[in-house]
């Protein structure tokens, strides 16, 4: 190969050349990452919001009826043993057992198609910017962290503002570049180069198995199976939003039977619940 018999310097610039393109893709992929995050925390936003809730509220009917049933099957342990006995599985319901959640409140609408596109590409700029990656020292790329931490939040959570405020910061911080250090020779400076673009490799299979893991969160699949049902013109989280209230109407039914076979149960001395 041609780069075997290149001068120091060739070499030099050529590795460079091979960390600055490798940087690129780095940030690139993590940008992506960061799409998809945005996207699946959107989904699951408004899944909690629309039949999340629901749910939860189900479980804890289910856990009233359990604790129901538990309360007549204690009744009935103290006439055959003349004792307040609990079961190891009653105990452990007690224990444990959820409060009941409200309603939570709705997702924010998302931002229109041109301020999205805005959004994505300060937070381009801004990573292309302040990416750890892109540190010269130890000290920038702790700067560096803190910066490209919140510009992350501000991305999740799609504020222009937020983004705005760090594309001006941006735009009156000197940009930091790699120099040798003191000392260094070409050969530590080939080497460090190296070290870098090794890293770099690295933690871009590291995205790439981050992109392969983020397919197994249930929400992933939910949300995809709602886009497809959306393009046949069926709105998914509805229908399972009307299935859990139909089963929520049924276990409250449920409920109320035992809770009366409870009020009932050995009526006299015992006093109805509330």
């Amino acid at each position: 190969m041609a780069w075997q018999f290149e001068t120091i310097h060739e070499k030099l610039a050529r590795l460079r050349a091979e960390l600055a393109q490798v940087q690129d893709e780095l940030i690139d992929a993590e940008t992506d990452l960061a799409d998809q995050m945005v996207d699946i925390r959107a989904f699951e936003a408004e899944f909690e919001a629309r039949a999340g809730f629901l749910m939860t509220q189900l479980a804890d009917l289910e856990a009233e009826v359990n604790d129901y049933l538990d309360r007549i099957q204690q009744r009935r342990n103290k006439q055959v043993f003349g004792s307040d006995y609990r079961s190891a599985d009653e105990q452990y319901r007690r224990t444990w057992e959820r409060p009941a959640q409200a309603k939570p409140a709705p997702p924010p609408p998302p931002p229109s198609p041109a301020t999205q596109a805005q959004i994505k590409k300060l937070y381009r700029q801004l990573a292309r910017r302040f990416h750890p990656d892109l540190a010269a020292d130890e000290s920038d790329r702790a700067y560096r962290t803190e910066r490209m931490t919140a510009i992350n939040d501000a991305y999740a959570a799609r504020s222009l503002t937020e983004l705005l405020v760090f594309t001006v910061e941006m735009e009156k911080t000197a940009v930091s570049r790699p120099s040798r250090q003191p000392g260094q020779t070409d050969a530590d400076m080939i080497k460090a180069l190296r070290d870098e673009i090794h890293r770099c490799h690295r933690r871009l299979r590291e995205i790439d198995l981050e992109r392969q893991t983020l397919h197994n969160r249930p929400s992933v699949e939910m949300a995809l199976e709602a886009k497809l049902a959306q393009r046949r013109g069926r709105d998914l989280l509805a229908e399972i939003a009307a299935d859990l209230e139909r089963e929520i109407a049924r276990k409250t039914v449920e409920r109320d039977m035992i809770k009366s076979q409870f009020n009932n149960l050995d009526r006299g001395p015992q006093t109805e619940i509330s």
